[in-house]
């Protein structure tokens, strides 16, 4: 009798213990909204968000400038730089949904000037007469494989694409698709992007959500370790407690990465484990993403962005020179900064998936001079650029019968 009321009593005093712990948390919980947040920066057009990591803000509009060029961005419902479409797909009508990072995205000009606008402007003028393509925009800036594959199973593919293209960046969608990406958000919080992961060699098709203080897992991973993961970034997104200690949670988890920024341009020899990760799964990702398209009736093509720096250096020998000397200083290899391009395709074509590589397209036209087609500063398309790019797309996708055309 006296064994069971010291238990009660010590009972009775651990849940004392704990209920004053919760209340305190609680209470400091309080005070930590009362505070001003970690960071400064993020931008008003953007958002955290758990799912992927960051998206736009629905029905937001700015006057933004863009090395001078004045124009106003407008977000659609569903925070894309698009109008808005309904998922419920009119007869008559060939969906194409593009995927993609900033370049897609395109805040950089007006809506009706981005790339994927120019692309439905230009199939829309080869449509067979009972026909209309309607070209939807799936891109935020900074996001890479991992998110656009989440996107096209959270959303996308409930607009019912017959065709999904995905544009990929060789400056930094391999690094994108590395653990523990973050951006700040515009409420002055980091925002933590979901990754995959590859677990000794196999692929773990579910993503993982990172959390600040827990190391990102790569190579060797557990269902447990997944777990803890996982629920540390959900109260991430809804603590502001956990939020403002991430600052000096996070030096204790630093991202995986190459062991020197110039590691992809480098002779086969040079990769690093990072890299050779990377290269892994981007080309897992990708398949998941053709694989879902096809099991909703859609074809999946990749168009490969051109990297200013590679075009730059194909088109000005002084510039690609200093590239070289600089390069060499730091590894003593040889650089070739079209070589992403080349070992990305050669990945996709293994998959049997059509590539286009817009980079000697904007080395000729670069060339051939006329309106710039990045701009000064900012290193995205410009009106120009855009334009380019849309147009090319569309003539691929016609000459590679993508989609259907009207005969001429």
């Amino acid at each position: 009798m006296i064994k069971s009321q010291r238990l009660a009593v010590a009972a009775s005093k651990a849940g004392l213990v704990l209920v004053s712990l919760i209340v305190g948390l609680l209470l400091i919980e309080l005070a930590a909204r009362f505070l001003k947040p970690p960071y400064q920066g993020g931008d008003e057009l953007h958002r955290c968000d758990r799912l992927l990591g960051w998206k736009g803000n629905p029905n937001t509009s700015v006057t933004q400038n863009t090395d001078g060029y004045q124009h106003t961005v407008t977000w659609n419902s569903q925070g894309m730089h698009d109008r808005d479409y309904s998922f419920d797909k009119p007869d008559g009508v060939f969906r194409i949904l593009v995927l993609g990072d900033s370049f897609v995205e395109a805040q950089q000009v007006e809506e009706i000037q981005t790339n994927h606008h120019v692309l439905e402007e230009t199939l829309n003028g080869r449509a067979p007469g009972n026909l209309k393509f309607e070209v939807i925009s799936g891109a935020i800036r900074a996001w890479g494989p991992a998110q656009q594959l989440i996107y096209f199973r959270s959303l996308g593919r409930f607009y019912q694409p017959d065709l999904v293209v995905l544009l990929w960046l060789p400056a930094n969608d391999l690094t994108n698709v590395l653990p523990y990406d973050r951006l700040t958000g515009a409420g002055g919080t980091n925002c933590y992007f979901p990754y995959f992961a590859l677990c000794e060699g196999q692929f773990d098709p579910e993503p993982w959500f990172p959390a600040p203080g827990f190391a990102p897992t790569w190579k060797i991973c557990s269902p447990a370790q997944k777990q803890v993961s996982n629920v540390l970034n959900y109260l991430y997104h809804h603590s502001r407690l956990y939020q403002q200690l991430e600052p000096i949670l996070a030096r204790n988890s630093s991202r995986i990465d190459y062991a020197n920024p110039f590691i992809p341009w480098l002779p086969q020899e040079a990769d690093d484990d990072a890299l050779r990760y990377a290269y892994q799964l981007t080309d897992q990702i990708i398949f998941h993403l053709s694989d879902e398209a096809k099991q909703i009736g859609a074809k999946a093509a990749l168009v490969i962005v051109p990297f200013n720096v590679a075009v730059q250096g194909d088109v000005e020998a002084s510039y690609a020179q200093s590239l070289e000397q600089t390069v060499k200083a730091e590894t003593g290899l040889t650089v070739n900064p079209t070589l992403p391009n080349q070992r990305f395709t050669a990945l996709m074509q293994r998959r049997n998936l059509p590539v286009l590589d817009l980079h000697p397209i904007f080395v000729e036209a670069a060339r051939a001079g006329g309106e710039a087609l990045y701009w000064p500063v900012d290193p995205h398309w410009t009106v120009a650029g855009n334009r380019l790019a849309g147009e090319t797309i569309a003539h691929w996708l016609i000459e590679q019968k993508l989609v259907p055309v009207a005969e001429k």
